[in-house]
């Protein structure tokens, strides 16, 4: 860490120790967090639902989106303040002179590939690449792959698998985007032959389908895949910087217990991720499951960040390259350590 890092860290460190909780109380500050209904996002719902951001005078307000690009438009409009979304949106709206920054991480290697119907019970016998082939083969059609939005972490991964692991031939496959719920459904429907999702959707689906098949785990869709990080607005950073330092510190404090205790980050996420429909059991497998990978430390995605990056300018999705360092403030998550 450099000089300069270290002081900014140890100044917003200073703000916090000087702010009693007394003082946090009688004058709550309110943080728009916005989220997309992943188990990346399940440390939001750990601090708040355990009060802690109550005790540390925030008053959180949750707003739901369907996709990372949708809740990035909101931020930029200043709709919210703080988002749990993946980082490729951050990275791109920065390209584009969004002032957003990432301030910490919450998941990695979140995204899988997984088939249903023929291509699950071709890919049982062969790698996924000449499943996909037989297939476009026998039927004489497209090959429908389901993924969020283009700029999205989802999109670029996908894209990442077909064209550059796979080496799939573009005129063999569809890429169909739709929001996180819609992919679900549509996968469980017949209507594509895989997607590529996040937890609590892979349990879902294969627990309704045992005959489901993983075509791709995360980091073979992508090496060291970035996933879900939490970022926020300049104008936040800038004029509030001591309730981001809260706000982080507690945030980091969720990914230990989401790591450690699985069952009660499960029972505080079923609100928002279940809404009734999902058992908190399932959250729980979700949790458990070689797909939820939890870090708090945004350090350890940056090198993996840059190469998204140069995908992503690379197909098309990121308008100009931007240093990926630039879209980060660690100063909160270095104070926090």
């Amino acid at each position: 860490m450099s000089l300069t890092t270290r002081l900014a860290a140890l100044a917003v460190a200073a703000v916090a120790a000087f702010t009693s909780p007394a003082a946090r109380a009688a004058d709550p500050v309110t943080i728009s967090v916005g989220y997309i209904p992943i188990l990346a996002a399940a440390p939001l719902f750990v601090l708040t639902g355990e009060g802690w951001a109550k005790q540390e005078g925030l008053d959180v307000k949750l707003t739901r989106f369907v996709d990372g690009p949708a809740a990035i438009q909101a931020l930029a409009a200043g709709q919210i303040d703080v988002m749990y979304a993946g980082v490729a949106p951050v990275v791109v709206a920065r390209s584009k002179g969004v002032d957003v920054s990432v301030v910490a991480n919450s998941a990695v290697e979140e995204l899988v590939l997984v088939a249903r119907g023929p291509l699950a019970k071709l890919a049982k016998d062969k790698p996924a690449a000449e499943a996909v082939k037989e297939l476009a083969a026998q039927t004489g059609r497209k090959i429908k792959f389901g993924t969020q939005p283009a700029g999205s972490v989802p999109d670029t991964v996908l894209r990442h698998w077909l064209f550059k692991v796979a080496k799939l031939d573009p005129a063999i496959v569809e890429i169909v985007p739709m929001g996180i719920e819609k992919t679900q459904q549509a996968l469980m429907a017949g209507a594509l032959d895989a997607a590529d999702i996040r937890e609590p959707t892979i349990t879902i689906v294969r627990n309704a389908d045992p005959a489901a098949a993983i075509l791709a785990l995360g980091n073979e869709m992508f090496p060291g895949q970035p996933g879900t990080v939490v970022a926020a607005r300049g104008e936040l950073l800038r004029g509030k910087a001591d309730a981001v330092q809260r706000f982080v510190t507690l945030h980091k404090r969720a990914v230990d217990v989401v790591s450690k205790d699985p069952k009660r980050a499960a029972a505080l996420s079923n609100e928002h991720l279940g809404k009734g429909l999902v058992e908190p059991e399932v959250l729980e497998a979700a949790l458990k499951s070689p797909a939820s990978k939890f870090t708090a430390d945004p350090h350890a995605i940056v090198a993996a960040v840059k190469a998204m990056q140069a995908f992503q300018l690379e197909i098309g999705t990121a308008a100009a390259p931007t240093p990926v360092e630039e879209a980060f403030d660690f100063r909160f998550y270095d104070a926090a350590k």
